[in-house]
């Protein structure tokens, strides 16, 4: 071969190496940050670390980028409703169909960390960086729930989560266990925090919130530092677990009754014993199931995976998660999601502990990986009580 076509072909060779690797560049996306499953189990959306919104086939296995200009914390699927929320970085809010209509858009005058909308797409609840909750009514109008204080979720690194029963008409938020600083007493009552003033801003701890009101019905205390906390679907059962390892349930028509979720491996901690700390009788393990290694007490996130029945805690830097019944202290079972690719339970993420989603009608769970862009799916069967991984794209 001459010297010129030797040239010409390595050329080639380059130009189609370098076009390759924009190809690549283009079409893969790095690590999920949000993510939220369709009421059906159909779809699942996510945004991305590189500001891409991608739609998810779930059933087909296909995916589509639908934005390269996404704020990372706002996919979000309406309850009950083929259309989801995002936010692009012009702080432009959309409500779009999984078939591409565009439903209603409105622009805010900040980035969102976290929103929910109700099924008529006539109301719109958004948090910020500095944990406030604001309310967006259909005709345009704002008014602020919770104030801000600050940037908490720089403070905190997590974002205040919201989570919303079917109804609409009960809200649960959660960021930390207290604000830093509080000297003991830790726990304020709602009284405490309602004479504090600037609407709730020293709100921190997980909520239950009357919608109609906009006024917080009940302050559920217990945990510490990053705090996650979800509403059942029917709205009776308010769950919450911590980075430090507690996890209680309140009933919301006894929110004044709080109940203790079992350690895996110590049980549950009586409060009201004559013994000494540290004596192994304040311990009731006699619900206790065989623990698996590498499953954490320490917990990211939870999340209901069968109606309001099951639900689901997720251990940090672990690949387990706990199976849960409303209204039991006991674990049922541990499920392993597998090692391979890790996933986004890997690493302390709370600042993206919301690419953990589930749909607890069609039994769906969504999860992004550690360090690529894809997700691994999972179908949850309530009469076998398993978990399937039935989808992985890393």
């Amino acid at each position: 071969m001459s010297k010129p076509n030797l040239r010409a072909l390595l050329l080639l060779g380059l130009t189609f190496v370098a076009g390759y690797g924009l190809w690549q560049a283009y079409n893969s996306s790095e690590p999920v940050m949000s993510a939220s499953v369709s009421s059906n189990g159909a779809y699942a959306i996510t945004t991305q670390r590189d500001q891409k919104l991608i739609l998810w086939d779930l059933k087909g296995h296909r995916r589509k980028i639908i934005s390269r200009n996404a704020n990372i914390y706002s996919a979000y699927f309406i309850k009950n409703q083929p259309i989801f929320l995002w936010q692009n970085l012009d702080n432009v809010v959309t409500a779009q169909s999984v078939t591409d209509e565009i439903h209603t858009a409105f622009e805010l005058d900040k980035p969102t960390y976290g929103h929910l909308m109700t099924q008529d797409l006539s109301t719109y609840y958004y948090s910020d960086i500095g944990w406030s909750i604001f309310r967006r009514s259909e005709d345009g109008s704002t008014e602020t729930i919770k104030a801000t204080d600050g940037r908490a979720f720089l403070g905190y690194h997590k974002l205040f989560n919201l989570s919303m029963a079917e109804s609409e008409r009960w809200l649960v938020s959660a960021g930390s266990g207290e604000p830093k600083g509080f000297e003991p007493p830790y726990y304020r009552s709602l009284q405490e925090v309602l004479n504090q003033g600037a609407d709730y801003q020293r709100l921190y701890s997980v909520a239950l919130w009357d919608l109609e009101t906009g006024q917080p019905a009940v302050k559920l205390d217990g945990n510490s530092s990053k705090t996650h906390a979800v509403i059942s679907p029917d709205g009776q059962w308010v769950i919450s677990a911590d980075e430090n390892g507690k996890s209680f349930y309140w009933s919301t028509d006894q929110p004044e009754i709080r109940h203790r979720l079992a350690r895996y491996r110590s049980g549950i901690y009586l409060e009201d014993t004559p013994f000494e700390m540290g004596d192994p009788r304040n311990w009731d393990k006699s619900g206790l199931i065989d623990t698996p290694a590498g499953l954490n007490t320490f917990t990211i996130a939870v999340a209901f995976i069968h109606n309001s029945e099951y639900y689901l805690r997720f251990g940090n830097n672990s690949h387990f998660a706990a199976l849960f019944k409303t209204g039991s202290p006991w674990p049922m079972k541990y499920f392993d999601l597998g090692e391979s690719p890790r996933l986004v339970t890997y690493g302390s993420n709370y600042d993206r502990n919301t690419a953990i989603a589930t749909s607890p009608e069609a039994g769906i769970l969504a999860m992004g990986h550690q360090s690529t862009g894809g997700i691994s799916v999972y179908q949850f069967d309530p009469e076998e009580l398993t978990l399937e991984r039935v989808w992985v794209v890393e």
